[in-house]
């Protein structure tokens, strides 16, 4: 008897591992879109964070309605929705400045990005109020 013969596939098993990955590609697929987009946010959010921090420091210093907005676009976040507490007129040195910035970014990997479209994120910093 050749040794050989007993591991050969039986006509019954030929093509099982063809039908095994066919069947798992696509969820090995999603699976690996879905950390892809996790990793897409998470890089978001530490860019979001960044840029509160950004227009804080700069809002602190300068009074003008539009500092802190572009300080934020400096930093590459154009859509982000910014909210500084105290307004221009209402603030005094030392006082605390408070910045929140909100931003849905949207899925970007295709299919699996339709299911991240709703995250919303936030950010917040505040700094005391440096104004003379």
């Amino acid at each position: 008897m050749n040794p050989l013969r007993r591991y050969a596939a039986t006509s019954g098993e030929r093509g099982q591992a063809t039908l095994e990955l066919a069947l798992c590609l696509p969820l090995i697929a999603f699976v690996l879109a879905a950390v892809t987009e996790t990793g897409l946010l998470v890089g978001d959010q530490v860019r979001l964070w960044h840029a509160a921090r950004e227009a804080a420091r700069s809002a602190v210093v300068d009074p003008g309605p539009d500092v802190a907005r572009r300080a934020v676009a400096r930093a590459g976040l154009e859509d982000a929705e910014v909210a500084v507490t105290p307004t221009g007129s209402a603030r005094s040195a030392g006082e605390p400045l408070t910045v929140r910035l909100s931003l849905r970014p949207g899925g970007r990997t295709p299919l699996v990005g339709a299911l991240f479209s709703s995250v919303e994120l936030h950010a917040e910093a505040t700094m005391r109020i440096e104004l003379p």
